[in-house]
């Protein structure tokens, strides 16, 4: 593993996330900075991290997280730690699938429950047009309901987005993951401002 200086916990900046991924499902793996090295910087650290996440992906409104954020207690570490491990999962895939190899079956079924609960914390409301109805959180100030976002999420990115243009950063220390949708599907880096000038320099001085 390597090593880097250590540079504080993440949710203590003013922007704390990571938004390279272009999908919020992509956004939520790449909470855990500096995955390759030995000391990763977890930025879903507390619930309020992980309501703050949802928030600010667009999963949750803000008046449904300004009251979520009001809620404290063992269930909300609970929610924080299966929130977590649901993003672990969905690693798993797209790791599998950047390898070439098949998903691993575990963490489909942990995804699999992770989406049917979600699902099932949702009820009809009439809505306005073009619709006859939408959704809401039922119960509305049920904990998980930012746990329930990023599941809808991740189910939305393994359904309807095509496999093949979901990239990883081609900066070997670099594990962030985005959607690719540039022209010709040729983008290498996370940000060409930095991992692509990095790794640039790091070539040009092995030459």
């Amino acid at each position: 593993m390597q090593s880097r200086p250590h540079r504080g916990r993440m949710s203590d900046r003013a922007n704390p996330f990571e938004w390279s991924g272009g999908h919020p499902a992509l956004d939520l793996v790449n909470t855990l900075d500096e995955r390759p090295f030995d000391q990763p910087i977890e930025t879903l650290a507390t619930y309020a991290d992980v309501v703050r996440f949802a928030e600010l992906a667009r999963l949750i409104e803000p008046s449904v997280a300004a009251r979520l954020k009001k809620i404290s207690g063992p269930a909300c570490s609970r929610v924080a730690k299966r929130a977590r491990t649901l993003r672990e999962h969905l690693h798993d895939v797209l790791a599998a699938a950047h390898a070439g190899r098949a998903a691993p079956r575990p963490a489909l079924d942990a995804i699999t429950t992770a989406i049917q609960r979600a699902h099932t914390a949702r009820a009809l409301v009439a809505g306005s047009a073009p619709g006859f109805a939408g959704h809401c959180w039922s119960p509305p100030l049920a904990a998980n309901i930012p746990l329930h976002a990023c599941a809808l999420a991740i189910e939305r990115l393994l359904v309807d987005v095509d496999r093949r243009s979901i990239r990883k950063c081609g900066a070997c220390d670099c594990d962030v993951y985005f959607l690719d949708t540039s022209k010709g599907h040729r983008r290498q880096w996370c940000s060409m401002g930095n991992c692509g000038n990095r790794e640039k320099q790091r070539r040009w001085r092995a030459k």
